[in-house]
């Protein structure tokens, strides 16, 4: 008894889940990064530039992004500062209490976001063609299912 006949898995058309999983996410990181690249932002600023863009004028606190994204003081600072030279994003003080650091998305970087939500639209449209609607819910139902498990 050969290797593929002990373990499934480990014939070329047979991968696991994980696998297959792990590099759908390498080719969509990778293309998402380029294409995110022309407008100067890394896909980790991007998700914090959707977030600010959601958060609409009055935006948010630094130490909330700091919570929601599970980083260290630091790193926010590092990603702020980085997307306060390119415009994207700007920084304020509480009027209250100076201590308090808030953020909200700039004018340019609402553009980048928009150019980067349709990249995207479009990018989850070429990973679903040939699914049904039904299809695709399904999927969908089942990805939130497997995410709910592992996590």
């Amino acid at each position: 008894m050969n290797v593929e006949e002990r373990i499934p898995w480990m014939a070329k058309d047979h991968l696991p889940c994980g696998e297959l999983m792990k590099r759908i996410h390498e080719i969509i990181e990778t293309e998402g990064n380029s294409r995110m690249q022309k407008n100067g932002i890394t896909f980790t600023q991007f998700k914090w530039l959707a977030v600010l863009y959601g958060a609409g004028e009055e935006g948010t606190s630094l130490k909330e992004m700091e919570k929601s994204f599970e980083v260290a003081q630091s790193t926010a600072a590092g990603i702020v500062s980085r997307l306060e030279k390119k415009k994207f994003v700007e920084s304020f003080t509480e009027a209250g209490d100076k201590r308090i650091k808030h953020l909200r998305i700039t004018e340019a970087g609402r553009a980048v976001c928009e150019e980067t939500f349709e990249t995207m639209v479009e990018s989850e449209k070429r990973m679903l063609a040939g699914l049904t609607e039904e299809e695709q819910e399904q999927f969908r139902s089942y990805l939130q299912r497997i995410y709910e498990n592992i996590k």
